[in-house]
């Protein structure tokens, strides 16, 4: 295993997190540069500048990510000239196009999910869309008699239940 000096690290931290930044790939980056990924990360993970470094180079990643959904879904598919001299589009192109507008939204979606994940709202409304009624029982005026029986009730409803 190669032992680099400070200034040789830094220099490939700066090199890969600035690869990042255009939209490639941690792994891709390293090989790139030409240091091993798990060195990379390793001392990411030791924290301080490059730990700082990584994250916002990732982070723009992402961000550039979602940029090549838009490049990538405005550009025009391929097109083919049938036999009678009519320009039609690829289909297997629009669907390759299509996999990789997917498949980055995906990524998208699990890396980043706040900025890029569905919003899932869930609401609780009462009959026909309206508001939950509450309902409420005084039993301060019942007898104990009649506590006992409605306690009876109670426990009859429960187990018939199950």
């Amino acid at each position: 295993m190669k032992t680099y000096t400070d200034k040789e690290k830094d220099k490939l931290i700066d090199n890969v997190c600035d690869m990042m930044s255009t939209g490639v790939p941690c792994g891709k980056s390293c090989e790139k540069i030409g240091v091993p990924k798990s060195t990379f990360l390793g001392w990411t993970k030791a924290g301080g500048r490059a730990a700082d470094r990584y994250a916002l180079a990732r982070e723009e990643m992402i961000h550039s990510l979602a940029e090549d959904v838009l490049l990538i879904a405005d550009k025009d598919p391929v097109s083919v000239v049938d036999n009678n001299g009519i320009a039609r589009y690829d289909s297997a192109a629009v669907q390759h196009q299509r996999l990789r507008v997917d498949s980055r939204k995906w990524l998208l979606s699990k890396m980043m999910p706040k900025v890029y994940g569905d919003k899932v709202a869930q609401e609780h409304t009462g009959a026909d869309g309206g508001p939950i009624n509450i309902a409420s029982l005084n039993l301060k005026n019942l007898t104990d008699e009649e506590l006992s029986n409605m306690e009876h009730l109670i426990e009859k409803g429960n187990t018939e239940e199950q």
